[in-house]
């Protein structure tokens, strides 16, 4: 008999949640392993699927292609990004800050780092639906960056500058480290680096 005050079926709808949950979760680790072992490329939507004890069909249930299944997890991670951000140390100034917190974040996450470098060329942020999640991000990084500085509310302006730039150069990071192929295999954070601060120096070039 159900718990006095919960709703018919709800034992079965929290079941079907958990195991949905966990589904989707199977598959996100499906696709890291095998994208770390095989390339972004070379892993098939069968290939993850099987992965994770599942149909292909039952896959795009849950992702609609393989892209998304990089694209979920990654936009998931960005409020650690802006975390990291905010924690950087209080002296340094805010392109140096937006710049060592996303290393500090590559280097916390090198098997995500190095799929998205792999799949360039099919990835490109935004991508689809997704442009509200990153404008989103871009109004929390702007935030991130208010509290940080102490910049006053009536200045709608210097943050959001701050948080587009910033994630200008991410971007632009990104398409080199996959154009040139820059994140080395043996060293794929050291190398991320030096491009990532390549582009916040081009930046600061710019001021």
């Amino acid at each position: 008999m159900a718990a006095e005050g919960a709703p018919a079926g709800s034992g079965r709808a929290r079941r079907w949640a958990e195991h949905r949950d966990k589904t989707r979760q199977d598959l996100l680790a499906s696709a890291r392993k095998l994208f770390a072992e095989r390339g972004f490329r070379a892993t098939s939507a069968a290939d993850i699927a099987a992965g994770a004890g599942v149909t292909e069909r039952t896959l795009f249930r849950y992702f609609p292609s393989k892209i998304a299944l990089v694209l979920d997890e990654a936009i998931g991670m960005l409020p650690e990004m802006a975390r990291l951000i905010r924690d950087r140390p209080p002296g340094e100034p805010p392109y140096r800050a937006c710049c060592e917190g996303i290393i500090d974040f590559a280097e916390q996450h090198q098997d995500m780092l190095i799929v998205i470098v792999g799949s360039q060329g099919e990835l490109d942020l935004p991508h689809e639906g997704r442009r509200r999640p990153l404008i989103d991000f871009e109004e929390t990084l702007a935030g991130v960056l208010r509290d940080r500085y102490q910049i006053p509310a009536e200045d709608r302006v210097t943050p959001l500058v701050w948080a587009r730039a910033s994630l200008g150069a991410l971007r632009t990071a990104l398409g080199i480290a996959a154009a040139d192929r820059g994140v080395a295999a043996d060293r794929p954070v050291a190398s991320y680096a030096e491009t990532v601060r390549a582009c916040f120096a081009a930046l600061l070039e710019g001021l």
